[in-house]
């Protein structure tokens, strides 16, 4: 009787193994063909762009800085260069854009979206390595003024600020960026220079002789309250915000919004554009 129990136990132990072993298999054969559907539907966001084109900008020496925003990416990620590279010149199918169509609609809220994604530190390495916006501050601002840089994304414009001399805060709200600007901050000695603030925390009143946004206005839901509350405060008496709100919403930008009002409430503010350059503006407070 002991035989046939031990037979029969045998037996049934084997059946359990090979239905755990059959139901591995299926797990591993799920996340394989998981694995390839998403790298094909995140090719296929990247081919509704794939006209779209995006220089890998090259290292910029002003004074004793050197903003090479590549070589920073490069250390700060541990990726190959030439992964880095493809990233930032759009060459790679992950993006911003594939993280926001790839993404369930209930995780598409704004905040969300903006503190989580790993596509923006990549898609915003590009941004401000020419001299337009520089040029724009510089005309708008005294020599050594204190910037607040709204949204500032990779650090590029702060850091080319810092270089000209000026003291510049970055208020940012994805945090890799704001992790990554922190890395190019102790990596550069810039400690004195150029703080990175968490969107949580209180700006000093009355300390900046301008804000800086570029591309930032057009992804807030609640614009209005984020400058009548926290930026505007922040300004001294005779600061400037200076701005590029392109409020366009489109395949290509679908996180952007619509026009809630920036000019309307600026103006009900006591400021007026005093400069533009292209679709950017300087608005100053207007004085008796």
């Amino acid at each position: 009787m002991r035989r046939v129990r031990d037979a029969v136990g045998a037996r049934y132990d084997r059946l359990v193994e090979r239905r755990r072993r059959l139901a591995e298999q299926v797990d591993e054969a799920s996340l394989r063909a998981a694995e390839r559907l998403y790298r094909r539907a995140d090719a296929l966001v990247a081919r509704a762009f794939r006209r779209e084109t995006c220089p890998v900008p090259g290292p910029d020496a002003t004074g004793p800085l050197t903003i090479d925003v590549v070589d920073d990416l490069v250390a700060y990620t541990r990726l190959p260069r030439e992964v880095v590279e493809r990233l930032i010149g759009r060459r790679e199918p992950m993006s911003f854009r594939s993280e926001w169509y790839g993404a369930p609609p209930e995780l598409r809220a704004d905040h969300w979206h903006y503190l989580a994604s790993r596509g923006y530190l990549f898609g915003n390495a590009s941004h401000f390595t020419g001299t337009r916006e520089l040029d724009l501050v510089a005309a708008s601002v005294p020599a050594g003024a204190a910037i607040l840089d709204f949204g500032g994304g990779t650090g590029n414009l702060a850091m080319a600020l810092v270089a000209r001399g000026h003291r510049v805060w970055v208020d940012e709200l994805n945090a890799l960026q704001r992790d990554f600007l922190r890395f190019r901050v102790a990596r550069h000695g810039l400690a004195d220079r150029l703080a990175v603030v968490d969107p949580w925390a209180d700006l000093p009143a009355a300390a900046f002789d301008a804000v800086t946004a570029f591309d930032v206005f057009e992804h807030l839901p609640d614009g209005r309250a984020v400058l009548e509350r926290r930026l505007l405060p922040a300004l001294l008496d005779g600061g400037v915000v200076i701005e590029d709100s392109p409020f366009v919403r489109n395949a290509s930008n679908p996180m952007h919004h619509a026009d809630w009002g920036l000019g309307e409430l600026l103006e009900g503010r006591g400021f007026a554009v005093v400069r533009r350059d292209g679709h950017a503006r300087v608005w100053a407070r207007l004085r008796d």
